[in-house]
């Protein structure tokens, strides 16, 4: 199968969505951070009682805190990002990575029929699918593509 074959028929549940925080709305901007920072995440997905509200990503703490420290005590649900877009785990990778591209998104909540998050689909998990799709081509690269020997290496 060919590599686009294989993104029209592989479903989102099939990659690794684990790489995913969650807190609840009302958790402190500070505390989230710290959070995030403890964890190495690049962001959270805000939820009420397992449902995603919002998400929250280095993105808006750039946009949103960094230059307002009065945020910092503020509950999350102020500076998140409120509906995301999001997909389902039965999701095609292909939809998922069409929507991620046109809206510049590098991380997309993974959620149920009821709204209540699952996974989040990282660039990395699709980095990973692709790297596992052709194993030989991505890990037999040399550092360099483009170089080439000026002698042969060995005897």
């Amino acid at each position: 199968m060919s590599l686009e074959q294989d993104l029209q028929a592989e479903i989102v549940g099939h990659l690794d969505l684990s790489l995913y925080l969650t807190v609840e709305g009302g958790t402190q901007v500070k505390d989230v951070l710290k959070r995030m920072r403890e964890q190495r995440r690049n962001c959270v997905l805000v939820t009420n009682g397992g449902r995603l509200l919002g998400i929250f990503t280095e993105r808006d703490v750039l946009r949103k805190v960094v230059n307002h420290p009065e945020t910092w005590d503020s509950p999350l649900v102020t500076v998140m990002t409120a509906m995301p877009h999001t997909v389902r785990s039965d999701d095609l990778v292909a939809q998922a990575i069409d929507l991620m591209n046109s809206g510049h998104f590098r991380n997309m909540p993974v959620v149920d029929r009821e709204g209540k998050v699952t996974g989040n689909l990282t660039q990395y998990a699709i980095i990973q699918f692709l790297c596992d799709h052709f194993p030989q081509e991505v890990y037999n690269l040399p550092p360099d593509p483009d170089q080439t020997a000026n002698a042969r290496d060995g005897a």
